[in-house]
């Protein structure tokens, strides 16, 4: 049985130890000072138990799946590279440039994946809060070994409470979840709102407008996102009208937020190919505002 090392036991990250540990062992690496390891997973009102353990051994450790905050990702990875540079890595986390920087860190070893499965963290459990579909794929930019591409097959394979997908193009996913997350989380952290007020009348002109601008920009970095990116993004809030964004219960705790792995790759894109951004830049500086020493 392969044995892989997980980064993050977050909500995301119980989710794919429970969906795995069937089929591998899996050990926590202590990424941060008091991680702790929720006991079990609740889903269609029965309760799983999670079969993991932290460890701050590396040695037999044959793959890497890294579901930490984007912000936590540098800090967390530095220190393993160099011992597990020849073994698969899978990424999983909102924005798009840490997903890049490790990439560039590892060549060739890093597959990427998005998730729409809803989870949250409550003491010693996770509640699976929503049922979504799990994309992991070889982006087209950061081309993986025959090796790490196998393994992502293995993985999309195995049967398990996740779907898990295998996904040919790995980066127009990431750029519609950014897309969607770029209009949701700041709006959502600075008025500090549930997703639903969203879709209320007063906020769709703001979000027609955040949208042409993504739209721009990801044109202008050959990325084809819905014509009706609004319409999605007013949908998705919706259907989570009920949820508190990260960004939000991130502002809440008074946590560092995803905000330069949200905005931050799509005001660099804008600022290179010389488009306005200026909506985007508002919600950006807001968020920035709200504590100042804390991204």
């Amino acid at each position: 049985m392969a044995t892989i090392l997980l980064i993050g036991p977050g909500a995301i990250g119980s989710l794919m130890a429970w969906s795995l540990q069937d089929r591998a062992t899996i050990k926590v690496y202590a990424h941060r000072a008091g991680v702790s390891l929720p006991g079990t997973v609740e889903s269609d009102e029965a309760t799983h138990r999670l079969l993991w353990s932290l460890t701050d051994s590396l040695d037999g450790i044959d793959a890497v799946v890294v579901c930490c905050k984007a912000t936590q990702i540098e800090r967390a990875t530095l220190p393993l590279i160099p011992q597990l540079s020849n073994v698969p890595w899978l990424v999983l986390c909102n924005g798009l440039g840490p997903q890049a920087w490790l990439s560039e860190q590892l060549p060739g070893q890093v597959l990427w994946a998005s998730t729409t499965e809803g989870a949250g963290r409550f003491g010693d459990r996770v509640q699976h809060t929503g049922v979504g579909e799990t994309r992991i794929g070889s982006p087209a930019q950061y081309p993986v070994s025959a090796k790490t591409e196998n393994w992502g097959h293995w993985l999309t394979s195995q049967t398990g409470p996740l779907e898990l997908h295998w996904e040919p193009d790995i980066t127009s996913v990431l750029w519609r979840k950014l897309a969607i997350n770029a209009v949701i989380n700041p709006i959502t952290a600075v008025h500090k709102c549930q997703n639903g007020a969203l879709a209320e009348p007063q906020w769709q002109s703001e979000i027609s407008a955040l949208c042409e601008e993504i739209q721009s920009i990801a044109r202008a970095c050959g990325v084809q996102l819905p014509e009706a990116l609004a319409e999605r993004v007013i949908q998705v809030a919706k259907a989570t009208r009920r949820n508190r964004s990260s960004m939000l219960t991130d502002i809440e705790a008074g946590r560092e937020t995803e905000i330069d792995a949200i905005l931050g790759p799509l005001l660099c894109a804008a600022d290179r190919h010389g488009l306005s951004a200026a909506r985007l830049q508002y919600w950006y500086q807001a968020v920035i505002r709200l504590h100042p020493l804390i991204r």
